[in-house]
């Protein structure tokens, strides 16, 4: 009666941990924790198909090859489960190796799966992925197991459903729903951080405002789905031209904006103008017909400008971006007034 008590202590500061976390590692590493003083195991698997992420977490001693044949279990279950084929190729393997077992209970190099007690992890009818213990020794788990699990495996799914959600939200706060960029409110929010942190330090900070040329003639012989199609497809070239900590957003309309953290006029000027020779040479189809378009692009840097405030730096971009369209398009211009250069 007292193991039962005691057991029964440490599901409730699992599921206690796992419902108070903001993060799906969070969650794996909250039950991991707690797992083995409720389970004997080698290594305890979550895999969530919203981002197929698996999560591993697994006596340090376990091998590479368990690990492997861990995973390509969780995904056949998983399969089975969710009624629809995952490949393991596809999904994001991350492992966490803790010491779970004495030192004279370190996992053979060559340990197999010998037993598993795999759950899907469903709310509201949807599997959202499934939770597994694995282990090297035969029929390792039991039906007490089986009980506890399943309530571990509620919580989890439960809390993941509550991520799922405020993700979607989240997307709905911060991105634009028809090119999929960061919308206007999320770059004044990270101008706001990389303008501070740039005017704080000394670092470069570059601003690129891009201007789709003649666009209304677009909107206005093919339409506007036409239209939209095509500012999705130059908005994919942008995301494809810049480096990973860039940002791109659309300023609207027919407008986007960059922000190039720690880069001078010279390297922001190579990527503006990689961008307007890209969707210079690319063909675009508007109904039955293919054309091509051209962007205007305008630049301003911090020190190099001498900006203020991220509201002086847009401004100058902004106005670089007027001389480039009055000096007849199809050109990047960086900001003139007050440059040092």
């Amino acid at each position: 009666m007292r193991l039962i008590f005691k057991n029964l202590n440490v599901l409730r500061s699992t599921l206690n941990a796992i419902s108070t976390s903001i993060e799906i590692k969070e969650i794996v590493e909250s039950a991991g924790v707690n797992l083995p003083n409720l389970f004997d195991f080698s290594s305890f698997g979550v895999f969530w198909k919203e981002d197929l992420h698996l999560f591993l977490y697994q006596e340090e001693s376990c091998p590479p090859s368990f690990s492997q044949e861990v995973v390509k279990n969780m995904v056949k279950v998983f399969s089975i489960l969710g009624e629809e084929s995952i490949e393991v190729d596809r999904m994001v393997v991350q492992v966490e190796k803790r010491k779970l077992r004495p030192k004279q209970m370190m996992m053979d190099s060559k340990a197999t799966l010998k037993s598993y007690l795999t759950l899907p992890l469903t709310v509201e009818g949807e599997i959202l992925g499934c939770i597994s213990l694995n282990s090297d020794q035969p029929n390792a788990f039991d039906a007490q197991d089986l009980q506890f699990l399943s309530v571990i495996g509620y919580q989890m799914a439960a809390t993941l459903k509550h991520f799922q959600r405020f993700s979607s939200i989240q997307n709905i706060a911060i991105y634009d729903t028809l090119t999929g960029l960061y919308n206007r409110r999320y770059f004044e929010e990270r101008l706001g951080i990389d303008a501070q942190k740039s005017f704080y330090s000394g670092t470069s900070l570059s601003l690129v405002m891009v201007d789709i040329d003649h666009f209304k003639k677009i909107n206005d012989t093919f339409g506007h789905t036409e239209g939209d199609q095509i500012l999705h497809k130059i908005s994919s070239l942008l995301k494809t031209s810049v480096r990973k900590k860039d940002t791109v957003a659309r300023y609207g309309g027919e407008e986007f904006i960059i922000i190039l953290p720690e880069a001078g006029l010279e390297e922001s000027f190579i990527i503006a103008e990689r961008i307007r020779r890209l969707v210079e040479n690319t063909s675009f189809e508007a109904g039955q017909a293919q054309i091509n378009l051209t962007l205007s692009l305008g630049i301003s840097n911090f020190p190099s400008h001498r900006a203020k405030s991220k509201e002086e730096l847009v401004k100058m971009a902004d106005q670089a971006l007027y001389d480039a369209k009055r000096g007849g398009r199809n050109k990047v211009c960086i900001y003139a007034g007050r440059s040092t250069q």
